[in-house]
């Protein structure tokens, strides 16, 4: 399953990675700068991040039917 969960996190890498790419010429086409791309970009990473953070700190109680993992 290892294999598989890291196909799919590089093929989601690549899709951002056009996206942003895509994105950034639309918006500097559009504004004439990257300005709004820049902080676009900053806002999507810091929900990213908090996402993650919160995810990581949270903890499933056996009793609700989760799977009890822990993070490492």
């Amino acid at each position: 399953w290892q294999p598989m969960i890291q196909g799919v996190a590089f093929f989601c890498h690549q899709i951002g990675s056009f996206a942003g790419a895509f994105g950034g010429g639309l918006i500097f086409d559009a504004l004439g700068n990257y300005n709004l791309a820049w902080q676009l970009a900053v806002l999507i990473g810091a929900v990213a991040g908090t996402v993650q953070i919160i995810t990581g700190l949270v903890r499933p109680s056996s009793g609700t039917g989760g799977m009890g993992l822990r993070p490492a």
